[in-house]
């Protein structure tokens, strides 16, 4: 996904900000946005274009694009961009926000991230029973 220059300078000035997470989980902040307003089209059968997506309804979404972009290897990539849990995908979402990136509403809440579903349910546990599953998983905490 291309992103024009104000978007590119606005994530490398949170990067600068805020080394924990690196631009690419930034990028994939808004490629689960992405996919999040496509899902929604196809359920409501709408043509599309920009539509408020709810935090669990953006989870879903990045869970989903984690599982198809990296397979067996998106715990580790989360862990490598130091998303360990889906407070930290909250956390982007409102750095995107506060940064003009992103556009919320009122009745967004960083709460609306909590505990959406735990990692290793998610990342780990669909390819252990697979055998897919690499040694060596960084930790969670």
């Amino acid at each position: 996904m291309d992103y024009d220059a104000d978007t590119e300078a606005g994530i490398q000035e949170l990067v600068r900000q805020d080394p924990r997470h690196p631009r690419e989980a930034y990028h994939f902040v808004f490629a689960g946005l992405a996919r999040a307003q496509q899902m929604r089209s196809a359920e409501v059968g709408s043509a599309g274009g920009r539509q408020h997506v709810r935090g669990p309804e953006l989870l879903e979404a990045l869970r989903d694009l984690a599982l198809d972009e990296f397979g067996p290897l998106a715990y580790r990539v989360l862990c490598a961009w130091n998303i360990r849990r889906t407070e930290d995908f909250g956390r982007l979402v409102f750095s995107l926000i506060g940064a003009g990136l992103l556009s919320g509403t009122p009745e967004d809440s960083l709460v609306d991230f909590a505990d959406g579903y735990e990692f290793t349910s998610a990342f780990v546990d669909p390819f252990v029973e697979t055998g897919e599953m690499p040694a060596d998983l960084p930790s969670i905490t």
